[in-house]
């Protein structure tokens, strides 16, 4: 006997000498189980490798589970393969997958993981069809949301599926900093809603928000576009600030809509906790659009009454872009000069003409104050050339400009102090 064959037997004590070697009477006859599977095929055993199939336990040993297989044949689950021992007795029923149809000593042996696997998929699916929650535990976290694992199954819960409670307000989206957030819920249970399922590409994505999502509807439903609310802010971002209405609402103010004016940095404006009232301005896909400035007087309209297309006005240029100049008339209007508009020449950079944080002399060229524009030009007698171009560029420039208004006795009597070429060339012309 061998070293795995004593194994075995010391594994196998509830066994009775007929459950263990069912087969050995039959031994002068047939040999092996692969004569029998060779002289009878498919006729043998109505399971073949990698069906799942229900067993009977019929022992639990120290690195295995003895199993009756479909009441045709005696197996084994190796420890690897046994996804828990807990609440396992013998007599109970299980369902396993057939890993391999006999091994050296001529046994079946098994999968309960692989099975479990099998059957979570089935369940999942199902859960997918009905959108019936799950319960899943998160395994671990990247930039990107939490990953989980049921059943032996990986699957993602992404940042974007979170509930308002978890999601991460980083501001300046500091991407470490979110992924430490998302650590905290490692070893959470977390009920979620199965929105992908797909065992093909073994894709398994969950959604916690969509949970409650008919019971946030029905509060969502009750709101409509122009309520005045207040909320509090409980984040806050580069693209703006995240506003609570209820513990399972919360709504956007886009940066657009905090203010009339150009806003750059909205925590120096706002801090967590802050109580604010807004407007709603949208509802769509069960989703809250904010807006603050709504709240407040247009100054665009009176900005039609105060400013007039070829009013000469002061402005500091407040940001400067591929396609121009930003420029701040007053605390709330704001101009923009097209770079067309900043040089009679043709230049490729705004920063050629003007600088940032300076003040400059503009031209009004069009007013829309129901789109909220404002488009100026660099007055006439502000406007420059290019501050790339050399002062001896600019000077035979400007020579170039003053020779035709010269006459020509004024021109004769002006004494030659040209180089010895360009007399030549004075010559020739005279």
């Amino acid at each position: 006997m061998t070293e795995e064959n004593k194994d075995e037997a010391v594994e196998m004590p509830e066994l009775d000498s007929k459950e263990t070697k069912p087969e050995q009477g039959n031994t002068a006859k047939k040999e092996t189980m692969e004569d029998l599977i060779n002289e009878l095929g498919d006729n043998l055993l109505p399971f073949a490798e990698g069906d799942t199939v229900e067993v009977t336990i019929l022992a639990i040993g120290g690195n295995r589970i003895w199993v009756d297989v479909a009441g045709q044949s005696l197996g084994f689950v190796p420890e690897k393969e046994i996804t828990t021992r807990t609440g396992l007795k013998v007599g109970d029923k299980s369902y396993c997958t057939v890993i391999s149809m006999e091994d050296d000593a001529g046994n079946v042996v098994l999968s309960m993981k692989r099975a479990d696997r099998e059957k979570f998929w089935i369940e999942l699916q199902q859960k997918f069809e009905t959108g019936e929650p799950v319960i899943i535990k998160v395994t671990d976290a990247n930039r990107g949301g939490l990953m989980t694992e049921l059943g032996g199954i990986q699957g993602f819960l992404p940042v974007s599926q979170l509930s308002p409670a978890k999601y991460p307000r980083v501001t300046g989206g500091d991407k470490d900093e979110i992924l430490n957030r998302l650590r905290k819920f490692i070893g959470q249970d977390v009920p979620v809603k199965v929105i992908n399922c797909d065992k093909e590409s073994n894709k398994l994505i969950f959604s916690e928000k969509a949970v409650k999502a008919i019971e946030v509807k029905a509060k969502i439903d009750k709101y409509q576009v122009g309520d005045k609310v207040k909320g509090r802010i409980t984040g806050i971002v580069d693209f703006g600030l995240f506003v609570s209405l209820d513990p399972q609402i919360e709504g956007l103010v886009h940066i657009s809509e905090v203010s009339w004016s150009r806003v750059t940095d909205l925590s120096k404006l706002f801090k967590v906790g802050d109580e604010v009232e807004v407007m709603i301005i949208s509802t769509d896909d069960g989703r809250i659009s904010l807006s603050v400035k709504r709240l407040l007087p247009d100054p665009w309209v009176a900005a039609a009454s105060k400013y007039k297309v070829g009013n000469e006005v002061k402005g500091e240029v407040t940001k400067l872009t591929a396609f121009g100049a930003f420029v701040s008339l007053d605390e709330e209007i704001d101009g923009l000069v097209h770079i067309s508009e900043l040089s009679s020449e043709r230049i490729v950079d705004p920063s050629q003409i003007v600088e940032l944080g300076k003040e400059y002399k503009f031209k009004i060229i069009s007013i829309e104050p129901e789109i909220h524009r404002l488009g100026l030009s660099l007055n006439v007698g502000e406007k420059v050339v290019s501050k790339s171009k050399t002062q001896e560029q600019t000077q035979v420039e400007t020579e170039k400009v003053e020779v035709p208004e010269i006459s020509k006795p004024e021109k004769e009597a002006k004494p030659k102090k040209k180089t010895a070429k360009k007399d030549k060339k004075t010559e020739k012309s005279e």
